[in-house]
């Protein structure tokens, strides 16, 4: 049944189409505004508090070993995040699962008891609740890098 068919009907009044019009406009312009832009608001998050333990191997400035990261996770790059980490039995796990922050640990794990085990990030301060819900809300609006490529981080503990 069409727009036109109803309104001959009188199913839809004008009134009522005028404030379809606007509730659908509101809602398309709310949630183009209220995406989570993974360069501006996601990367400054891993760079300040994740990216220390958890970017591409380095050479320690005091020690002059070669450290990997965390886990084997790395989250320097959208690539990095999306693709995991290889478990002990080198099957690769996923941390984050797109549309479902509640099933991506890349999330969950900031959410947990401060004094969990799992906690991220394990040293420093934890995340906010604003950081914590921009990555849940990313997560949920689908994890995408909307082009972003990071710049080449270098580690602060490989700096001499």
């Amino acid at each position: 049944m069409t727009l036109k068919h109803l309104m001959k009907q009188n199913r839809l009044s004008l009134c009522g189409l005028t404030l379809l019009t606007i509730a659908l406009a509101s809602a398309t312009s709310s949630n183009a505004a209220d995406k989570v832009d993974f360069g501006k608001q996601v990367y400054p998050i891993l760079k300040e508090n994740c990216l220390n333990c958890h970017a591409d191997t380095y050479v320690d400035a005091k020690s002059g070993r070669k450290k990997k990261p965390k886990g084997g996770l790395r989250l320097d790059t959208h690539e990095w995040i999306m693709k995991g980490y290889e478990d002990d039995d080198d099957k690769w796990k996923v941390v984050v699962v797109a549309g479902k922050p509640e099933k991506s640990t890349f999330f969950t794990s900031t959410t947990l008891d401060p004094d969990h085990d799992d906690i991220m990030p394990a040293k420093g301060d934890l995340l906010t609740k604003a950081q914590q819900e921009t990555l849940k809300l990313w997560i949920a609006q689908g994890a995408e890098s909307n082009g972003f490529e990071a710049p080449a981080y270098v580690n602060l503990k490989g700096k001499k």
